[in-house]
């Protein structure tokens, strides 16, 4: 992808406070959920476009506030990142093993706002439900107003199977913003 000018965008509420950028120097990630944060850095790690984000909110009530508006905020900064989506593949797709984890994610940056999931792992990962990590990726699809498909194919462990899920994320993120000739790649001529 050429190079772009970072975005930087914010969003302040009763429950929580998140700052994100996309581009610029390197991934920096400051946030009170340890492991969201982890996956978050493979999420960056996989996509390759720097990621920075800094989030505190209400997590002592629920970590959930924060997962979901840090997906939200990513989302629509990823919007700003990329102006009206056009002249990128807009599709993208991964499936990433992770030991005996197996987990694929599909998306579209088709200007409309979807979330569909299968197999989605029951329980937590060490102090937090698996579906904070969930509404992290509902967020997501509603900020970058995309379709995105989560499928967990494999796996025992709930750690593997939800890092395999954010790598897979960035991977498929890295496959739907490369750019392409032509424009906006829709019979419509526009996305959305």
């Amino acid at each position: 992808m050429a190079e772009r000018a970072p975005i930087e965008l914010t969003r302040t509420t009763r429950e929580t406070d998140v700052w994100v950028r996309l581009g610029g120097e390197g991934t920096e990630l400051s946030m009170p959920v340890p492991i969201l944060q982890h996956f978050l850095g493979a999420c960056a790690a996989t996509w390759g476009t720097p990621v920075s984000i800094r989030a505190t909110g209400d997590v002592e009530v629920d970590p959930h506030h924060l997962a979901e508006d840090v997906g939200l905020l990513l989302g629509q900064t990823l919007q700003r990142y990329l102006p009206g989506y056009a002249s990128i593949a807009r599709y993208g797709w991964s499936v990433v093993p992770m030991d005996d984890a197996l987990a694929e994610v599909a998306l579209d940056l088709s200007g409309r706002a979807g979330c569909f999931s299968r197999g989605v792992p029951e329980g937590p990962v060490g102090a937090v439900d698996g579906e904070v990590f969930l509404e992290f990726f509902q967020g997501f699809c509603r900020g970058a107003a995309c379709t995105l498909h989560l499928v967990f194919q494999a796996g025992q462990s709930r750690h593997h199977r939800w890092e395999a899920a954010f790598k897979a994320l960035g991977l498929a993120l890295r496959a739907a913003v490369l750019e392409r000739e032509g424009g906006v790649l829709s019979t419509k001529g526009v996305i959305g």
